[in-house]
């Protein structure tokens, strides 16, 4: 029996790659690219022609929108401090 066991060629180790480093980055570019393929009806599995220019107007739009966001949150909170700084300054020399 050791014979047969001696006999026979081992079989290769099957490849098992684990990422040491996790790019967060690409993950949520991939996400978002497939959301906006998704928004646009425009799914790989189904063979539809894909166009670059739609979805990178669609990514720039969104990119926009986020600019947007951002400088409305900066604004308000300059207009947060100045409100308090000018009720902190009324209740200081008025009272």
């Amino acid at each position: 029996m050791a014979i047969l066991g001696f006999m026979k060629q081992r079989r290769p180790r099957q490849f098992n790659l684990k990422y040491r480093y996790y790019d967060e980055h690409k993950e949520r570019l991939r996400e978002s690219e497939e959301r906006v393929r998704k928004q646009l009806g425009m799914d790989k599995k189904e063979g539809y022609r894909v166009d670059p220019e739609r979805i990178r107007n669609s990514m720039r739009d969104t990119l926009e929108d986020s600019r947007q966001k951002k400088r409305d949150m900066v604004r308000l909170g300059i207009v947060l401090g100045f409100v308090v700084i000018c009720f902190y300054l009324f209740i200081h020399y008025v009272l």
